[in-house]
C-alpha cells in the first residue's frame, strides 16, 4: 500500500524538496501555470525552445508527419525527413563537417562523439587512444560517458565511483582564474594545459579533447578570448586528438552564427548539437563529423554498432526542418545578434549592484557571476544556497531564468543566467531586466549587502 499523502503526485521530480508550479500553456516567450500566472520564460525552457512556445506551424508540421510516417527503425530503414534534415545541418556547418548521426538528445549525442572518436582510431591501428580530456566547470550530459567527460563537482559525486577516470583540465576563465599572471585577461595558461594533459596520459592513449564554446551553467556564459580555440586545435592536431565541440546549447543560433566555433575560425573534428535542434518540440540531438572520420568508416567497410530505438525518428527530424526554415525566413541568426548585443549592454548596467562581480556573454547567451566581495572577488559559499533563493526571487516575480552554483571552483560560486527565445524584442528586454534589477536587490537585502 502507498503510503504517501494524497498531495504527492507519481511523478519523480529530481528534487523532491521543491515545489514545481504546473504549466498548461506556453505562447511566445510566456509560460502560464494552472493558477493563471505567467512566466517570461527568460531561460528558453532549458537552453532549447529556441523559437518561442505554441508555435501552430512546428506542431501542425509534426502533426502532418506522424499521420503520414511517425516511425521507421534505423536499422532497417531510412527515412526522408531524417535525409533531408541531415544534408540541411551539412550545408549550415562549417568547414567539412558534412556527416550527421542523429540521436535524441545532448547525452546520447555525447556518447556518441566519444564512440565516433574511438572508433575513428581503432580503425587507424590505434586501439589505445581511448582516453577523452575535458575540462572542468564544463557540462556535457548525465549519462555516464557525458558524466565522466562533465567537471561540475557537485553533480559528479554521487556518481563518481561509476565514472570512467577521464582526464580534466582547467577552463578558460578570466574573471576567476587560478593560474598567475592571467588577472582577469587570459594568458592561455590554460589551453596550455591541455598538451600537458596529453603528454602525462601519453598521446597514443588519448582519443579526443571536449569543450563548450561558451560554457554555459558551470561558468555562466563563459566565451573565451580569440586566441584560445586556435591553440587548442593546434594541440589536438599535434597528437592526433579529436576536437569535439559540444554545440549542444551554442548550436542552431544562440550566438548569432548556427555554430558557435564559428566565431573563433576553428573547425572541429566533431561537433554535437541538441537543445534547439528542435526547438524544444520534440527530443532531437546528435552529432556531424568531418569527412576524414566519414571516410575511416568507409574504408574499413565496419558499421558503427551505435543503435537506438529512436535515431532518425521522422516526426523529430520534420520539427528540426521547421525550425531551420523559420531561422532563414524570418533572418533569426541576425536578429540573434542584434538583441544579443542590447541584451548585454542592458544587463551590464545592474553590475552597479554590490553582487554582480561580472556580466558577460555571446549572442543570446547571457552570465550574471554573483559575488559576495566585489573587491576580492570572493563568492557566496554553497552552503548559502544563494543561487537557490535567487531562483526563487525571480520566478515570485514572473520571470524564469537558470540560477546556478559552482562555477567558481566546482562547488563555490553562484550566477545567473539568460538565454531567451530567439523571438525576443527590445521591449521584452527592458522588462526582464527590470525584473533582475529589483530581483537583485531583495537578494541583496535578504544578504544584508
Amino acid at each position: 500500500m502507498n503510503t504517501y499523502s494524497a498531495q504527492k503526485n507519481a511523478l519523480f521530480h529530481y528534487d523532491v524538496t521543491r515545489d514545481f508550479p504546473v504549466m498548461v500553456r506556453g505562447d511566445g516567450i510566456y509560460l502560464y501555470d494552472q493558477d493563471g500566472n505567467r512566466f517570461i520564460d527568460a531561460a528558453a525552457g532549458a537552453f532549447n525552445v529556441i523559437l518561442g512556445h505554441g508555435s501552430k506551424r512546428i506542431a501542425e508540421a509534426m502533426a502532418e508527419q506522424a499521420e503520414t510516417l511517425a516511425f521507421a527503425f534505423s536499422a532497417h530503414f531510412a527515412n526522408q525527413p531524417a535525409l533531408d534534415l541531415a544534408d540541411r545541418i551539412a550545408a549550415v556547418s562549417p568547414g567539412d563537417l558534412n556527416n550527421v548521426s542523429f540521436v535524441c538528445g545532448g547525452s546520447e549525442g555525447v556518447e556518441t562523439a566519444m564512440k565516433v572518436a574511438h572508433h575513428y582510431h581503432v580503425q587507424r591501428g590505434n586501439a589505445d587512444k581511448n582516453l577523452v580530456v575535458s575540462r572542468w566547470r564544463g557540462y556535457h550530459g548525465t549519462t555516464m560517458g557525458a558524466m565522466a567527460v562533465s567537471g561540475s563537482v557537485s553533480m559528479r559525486k554521487a556518481t563518481a565511483p561509476l565514472l570512467p577516470a577521464f582526464p580534466h583540465i582547467e577552463p578558460c576563465h578570466p574573471y576567476g582564474c587560478k593560474f598567475a599572471g592571467c588577472d582577469g585577461k587570459c594568458n592561455l595558461t590554460c589551453a596550455r594545459e591541455l598538451e600537458q594533459a596529453i603528454l602525462y596520459a601519453g598521446p597514443e592513449n588519448v582519443s579526443a579533447f571536449i569543450a563548450e564554446p561558451v560554457v554555459h551553467s558551470g561558468i555562466a556564459a563563459g566565451v573565451p578570448p580569440p586566441d584560445y580555440f586556435p591553440l587548442i586545435r593546434e594541440i589536438c592536431d599535434k597528437y592526433d586528438v579529436l576536437f569535439i565541440a559540444d554545440e549542444v546549447v551554442t548550436g542552431f543560433g544562440r550566438t548569432g552564427k548556427y555554430f558557435a566555433m564559428e566565431h573563433w575560425g576553428v573547425v572541429p573534428d566533431i561537433a554535437v548539437f541538441g537543445k534547439g535542434a528542435s526547438g524544444g518540440y520534440s527530443p532531437l540531438g546528435g552529432v556531424v563529423f568531418r569527412d576524414k572520420i566519414y571516410d575511416c568508416f568507409a574504408e574499413s567497410g565496419k558499421a558503427f554498432a551505435h543503435i537506438h530505438t529512436y535515431v532518425n525518428n521522422p516526426v523529430s527530424a520534420r520539427a528540426g526542418l521547421e525550425v531551420l526554415d523559420i531561422i532563414e525566413e524570418k533572418n533569426l541568426l541576425e536578429h540573434v545578434t542584434e538583441m544579443g548585443d542590447y541584451l548585454l549592454t542592458r544587463a551590464r548596467e545592474l553590475q552597479e549592484h554590490p553582487i554582480v562581480g561580472e556580466v558577460r556573454g555571446l549572442g543570446l547567451m547571457i552570465g550574471f557571476e554573483l559575488v559576495k566581495d566585489k573587491q576580492t572577488r570572493e563568492p557566496f559559499p554553497e552552503s548559502r544556497k544563494v543561487y537557490s533563493r535567487l531562483r526563487q526571487i525571480m520566478l515570485e516575480r514572473g520571470l524564469s531564468v537558470v540560477c546556478s552554483s559552482g562555477g567558481r571552483d566546482g562547488l563555490n560560486g553562484d550566477s545567473l543566467q539568460l538565454s531567451p527565445p530567439f523571438i525576443i524584442s527590445r521591449a521584452d528586454v527592458d522588462e526582464i531586466i527590470a525584473i533582475i534589477d529589483e530581483g537583485l536587490g531583495q537578494m541583496e537585502g535578504e544578504l544584508g549587502m
